[in-house]
């Protein structure tokens, strides 16, 4: 199945750091070589080229959407193209439609098992990676087929709508395809062994509300639970892992402590706006926008710890948690943090006589990620662009975040399900 002869396509762009470089293609013999062998006008195949590789580079700043973009890009050409034997300016609704139903049931030849590049280095020249597919199951088990959920193909319409928009503006299209498809034909296959809503763990929106409430009135009697108050609202509201707030090893067993000084304040179009460093899974670096909300609270814990400033300032080593001992407190010492947290709201929960919501924050006091889904559920649930949050969150692309995090449509349907009169 992995064998080059039996896939009839190619991957078209290479990554979000190279893609500048393969405007000219010269250091791209297969891929000059496979666009002129296309069965469609070569001018018109290299034309559709360009102009995706011109839409692709607007986003190669940003490693999450253009993985996404580039993703469905290639397929979608590498089907226009080999498929329905047609350009890109051809596309339209019956081409769009048979596209979906296309994906939904692909040829094996056309899924990897495995992720794999499209291009890899070879004498100083970007190679086709013979492994490659335009579509990919994560499993290498032979015996697991391949299936699209609904949210990848929600993700697919995304992407080809934004694509489609830019091609109108660029005159490359005269109307966009995605008007005329009906809503059935984008939507995935039934899964008749699965008729249960998608588990998302996450706080109900009374919950959190009830954790930081009794968070607030504890730290507000005794100091000791400001770092509660503190720690629980930031991996929160900054959608963090237990262990990016860690110290964390690095290269040659050196450890990265989160510093105040990975709190930075930036002007973008004359607005200013705080953002901070995470160093987080996979050794990776992203960004965060802090909430304006957010900025009170971390004012609150540097006056609890006696700061100099109300803010941070560039360049600051002080820990953001420190310990007793001057350097910061371990990976343990707050899931610790969050376990006491989650014990102290449900005693508040069941001393009010609410003996069974008690019982569940009990039952999830050891799992932290709660916090990261409810605080990315609640940003895109208020119409936060689920891109941006998915590069929040260090996700690869949107899609897994769209599966994961957002409920807001389920959580529409239950309200109104509930309100039905009997």
């Amino acid at each position: 199945m992995n064998s080059r002869a039996i896939f009839p396509g190619f991957p078209l762009f290479d990554t979000a750091e190279l893609i500048q470089e393969q405007a000219d293609l010269e250091f791209y013999p297969d891929l000059q070589a496979a666009l002129a062998s296309l069965p469609v006008d070569r001018q018109a195949a290299l034309d559709d080229f360009y102009i995706s590789h011109k839409f692709l580079m607007k986003y190669s700043d940003v490693a999450g959407t253009y993985n996404r973009f580039r993703s469905e890009i290639q397929r979608f050409l590498n089907y226009t193209w080999l498929i329905a034997k047609r350009h890109l300016a051809q596309a339209d609704a019956d081409l769009v439609t048979s596209y979906f139903a296309f994906i939904k049931t692909p040829p094996a030849q056309w899924v990897s098992h495995g992720i794999y590049s499209g291009f890899v280095s070879e004498n100083d020249l970007r190679r086709f990676n013979r492994y490659w597919r335009p579509m990919a199951l994560r499993s290498k088990d032979s015996s697991t087929p391949y299936s699209v959920t609904q949210a990848s193909m929600n993700a697919s319409r995304t992407a080809l709508q934004t694509f489609f928009k830019y091609l109108l503006l660029q005159d490359y299209l005269q109307r966009n395809p995605l008007l005329d498809v009906r809503k059935r034909d984008r939507n995935a296959k039934p899964n008749l062994n699965q008729d249960k809503d998608a588990d998302v763990r996450r706080l109900t929106d009374w919950q959190w509300s009830y954790l930081l409430e009794t968070l607030t009135e504890l730290a507000s009697t005794d100091s000791k639970y400001e770092r509660h108050l503190f720690v629980i609202v930031t991996m929160k509201s900054l959608f963090l892992r237990v262990s990016e707030l860690a110290p964390r090893p690095v290269d040659r067993g050196q450890l990265r402590t989160p510093t105040f000084g990975d709190f930075r304040r930036t002007i973008i179009d004359g607005e200013p706006y705080w953002v901070y460093s995470v160093f987080g899974k996979g050794d990776k670096t992203r960004q965060v926008t802090l909430p304006d909300a957010y900025i009170e609270y971390l004012k609150r814990w540097r006056n609890h710890l006696q700061l100099t400033s109300p803010l941070p300032v560039p360049g600051e080593s002080t820990p953001i948690l420190p310990s007793k001992k001057g350097d910061a407190i371990g990976k343990r010492q707050v899931q610790r943090i969050y376990e006491q947290a989650m014990v102290a709201t449900a005693g508040r929960m069941e001393s009010q006589g609410f003996a069974d919501e008690a019982r569940q924050v009990l039952a999830i006091r050891s799992e932290t990620h709660y916090l990261r889904h409810t605080g990315a559920s609640q940003a895109i649930e208020a119409g936060a662009d689920i891109r941006h949050i998915s590069e929040e969150l260090g996700h690869a692309n949107a899609t897994f975040t769209e599966s994961v995090y957002v409920n807001s449509e389920q959580a529409r349907r239950r309200t109104e399900g509930r309100r039905r009169r009997v």
